[in-house]
């Protein structure tokens, strides 16, 4: 998968932009806040429609403007697309080949793309909401099935709590019955989870290592369900639970389990990350994760996601960006933001399509 052509207009710091870029590597050189990580959240709002800087959508649009619009012309192993997102203050639209998309569901999985940027380390830092966020976005690039079952997933549980708000005597039969198509619906999002837990691990250890020469990473799966190979076991072993937890939820007013609660760890040879990590270990464990993670697309989707790498190399020592260096391959398209082309490996230089940008203006040089 590669993105041919992107287009621009009022978006972040961007007036209008046009560029076409290398099927391989790519590389934005310009100092800070002249516009390169804007140009890779593009794309990463493009696949997933929100940002992932935390940004809300209205602040996409470059002051003084309406709307925002971003499209880009993306080719995979069977077709080409031209994807549209249309932000404004009256929400969002997509297109698809300029047919729109009423559902955004339906629209994700046209454009694959895993992020590596500074703001990434705070996945293992902050709390579960933003590992939680982290698997949501993932798996739902891979699985449109998984996008629709967590939005069911989420609709029943904000029901649920809304009823446990009302004040008032609760009906206990209606909340099991709630509590069954919230089960069904919760087994199947933690079961993927789980899933794609278990094929970071068979990857990311080996990718750490190579970075960094030490062994011991993993992820581990935090749950308030009992995780067991049978599913059927764990359907009722979680439902036992949900239906023995009524009256604390009455209590609470809130549901109070279900993999809306769940959370993984970075574990380092049987210790949490976030709590014994340097944070050159931290950062490196991040990075070993969206590596994995590229392996993991190409296998699911038979197709290679976009890598975009926000200044990646200035946080690296000259050991550490010589072992990266093997995993940026002609199979994957790759965009690297960098302040100075120095950071980068002359070798990676040599074959990527280099531009410079400046006050959100892009120019390709000739070499």
């Amino acid at each position: 998968m590669v993105i041919d052509k992107i287009k621009l207009r009022n978006y972040r710091n961007y007036d209008k932009l046009e560029l076409s870029l290398n099927h391989k590597l790519n590389i934005i050189i310009g100092d800070n806040a002249q516009g390169k990580t804007n140009l890779l959240e593009s794309i990463y709002v493009l696949s997933i429609t929100k940002s992932y800087l935390h940004i809300a959508d209205k602040n996409l649009i470059k002051l003084g403007n309406n709307f925002s619009v971003l499209e880009a012309l993306v080719i995979n192993s069977t077709s080409k697309k031209n994807l549209k997102l249309i932000i404004s203050n009256k929400g969002k639209n997509v297109l698809i080949n300029d047919k729109e998309v009423s559902k955004l569901s339906d629209y994700i999985t046209n454009l694959k793309v895993i992020i590596f940027s500074p703001d990434n380390i705070r996945m293992i830092k902050d709390g579960p909401s933003v590992r939680r966020k982290f698997l949501n976005i993932e798996i739902s690039q891979l699985s449109l099935k998984y996008i629709r079952s967590l939005m069911d997933y989420n609709k029943l549980i904000n029901q649920k709590n809304e009823y446990l708000k009302l004040s008032g005597k609760k009906n206990y039969d209606y909340l099991s019955i709630m509590n069954d198509k919230i089960c069904d619906l919760a087994i199947y999002i933690i079961k993927l989870r789980l899933e794609f837990i278990n094929e970071i691990n068979e990857y990311i250890d080996d990718i750490f290592f190579e970075i960094t020469s030490s062994r011991g990473l993993c992820l581990k799966y935090i749950s308030n369900i009992l995780i067991d190979e049978d599913v059927n076991l764990m359907k009722n072993n979680f439902k036992n639970k949900l239906n023995s937890y009524l009256d604390k939820e009455i209590n609470y007013k809130m549901s109070l389990i279900g993999p809306h609660r769940d959370d993984f760890i970075f574990s380092f040879n049987d210790k949490n990350l976030s709590l014994y990590g340097s944070q050159g270990q931290l950062r490196c464990a991040i990075l070993a994760l969206k590596l994995a993670e590229v392996k993991i697309f190409s296998k699911v989707s038979n197709d290679y996601p976009i890598l975009l790498l926000d200044d990646i190399f200035s946080e690296l020592d000259i050991g550490k960006k010589n072992n990266l260096i093997k995993y940026i391959n002609d199979n994957v398209q790759t965009i690297i933001t960098t302040t100075d082309i120095n950071l980068i490996d002359n070798e990676l230089v040599k074959k990527a399509s280099i531009f410079t940008i400046k006050d959100g203006n892009l120019e390709k040089e000739v070499r």
